[in-house]
């Protein structure tokens, strides 16, 4: 689940829970929503809250990739 994925859970769960719109709702009031339901959703899919998303996955603060193959630009012989 990538953080937009999370958002677009977060947003459905508003529809379904409250019968109302997303985009009839104030900037704040999203804001406010996301910062509440997020947290949620996040620890129902076994994702830490302090976790953040880099290069298409979930890691944990401050890790460091010790071979980040993402990055070779050159071939390895």
């Amino acid at each position: 689940m990538t953080p937009i994925g999370l958002k677009n859970r977060a947003i459905a769960r508003y529809e379904a829970e409250t019968g109302r719109k997303w985009r009839d709702l104030g900037e704040r009031k999203r804001k406010a929503w996301l910062a509440r339901t997020e947290p949620l959703i996040r620890a129902e899919l076994g994702i830490a809250q302090d976790a953040e998303w880099r290069d298409g996955a979930w890691h944990a603060p401050n890790q460091l990739d010790l071979l980040n193959l993402a990055d070779t630009t050159e071939e390895v012989a």
